[in-house]
């Protein structure tokens, strides 16, 4: 990289599920949409397509909007959004944002039923284990089920924390696609944003940018 100061292009590039909350009885307005994001993908290169969300989930969500590609956007110290989560794997516990403060902290929003989100799940948990002690990660699972969120998360072998969110802490982060990835400094504050899968040589790459530290192993 000529400039270190330049956050890196994406490279390898995994489609992004962007979940818009489209009621079913507003067809107009569905048509409405995907009519900009196909106008929107067509000229940034993209290749746009609808799919659905499993039903069980319910009606919330359940149009999604898939467009390859990935972008990331410096967020100027905005203050994260509190969360107080129960445990995927323990319910009884619960997961908080106070509980990363002052470490460097990766939060991701994923489901098991998001293409993206399962093709970038193994970067995430090698990334986690590579930089143990120097930068902690935790997981949201929005909108899914929890067997098949834990399941997933067990397959791919995650250690770090996830928490099972309804949905509440996927908006009042803004969140609109899925995967979805913040970067927060130990004050607490978001100072970056990933709507897109990443792969494990980018989420290196953005972790050393944002946050300016370095990622080699100890």
């Amino acid at each position: 990289m000529n400039n270190p100061s330049e956050i890196p292009k994406s490279d390898d590039t995994i489609p992004t599920f962007d979940a818009r909350n489209v009621r079913r009885r507003a067809p107009l307005r569905w048509w409405l949409l995907a009519t900009v994001a196909v106008v929107v993908g067509a000229s940034a290169g993209t290749a746009v397509a609808r799919t659905n969300r499993p039903a069980s989930l319910g009606p919330s969500f359940s149009s999604v909007v898939t467009s390859s590609g990935g972008t990331f956007t410096r967020v100027r110290a905005t203050a994260a959004p509190t969360f107080d989560l129960v445990d995927l794997e323990h319910p009884a516990r619960t997961i908080s944002l106070s509980d990363f403060r002052g470490h460097y902290l990766v939060v991701n929003f994923w489901a098991s039923w998001c293409p993206p989100c399962r093709k970038e799940m193994p970067a995430l948990a090698q990334v986690a284990r590579q930089l143990k002690g120097k930068v902690d990660f935790v997981g949201l699972d929005t909108q899914d089920q929890r067997s098949a969120g834990l399941a997933f998360a067990k397959s791919t072998h995650v250690h770090y924390p996830l928490a099972f969110d309804t949905a509440q802490v996927w908006s009042s982060y803004g969140v609109y696609g899925l995967p979805t990835t913040f970067f927060v400094s130990p004050k607490g504050q978001i100072l970056g944003k990933q709507v897109g899968g990443l792969t494990k040589s980018r989420l290196l790459a953005l972790i050393r940018q944002v946050f300016k530290i370095s990622t080699t192993k100890k």
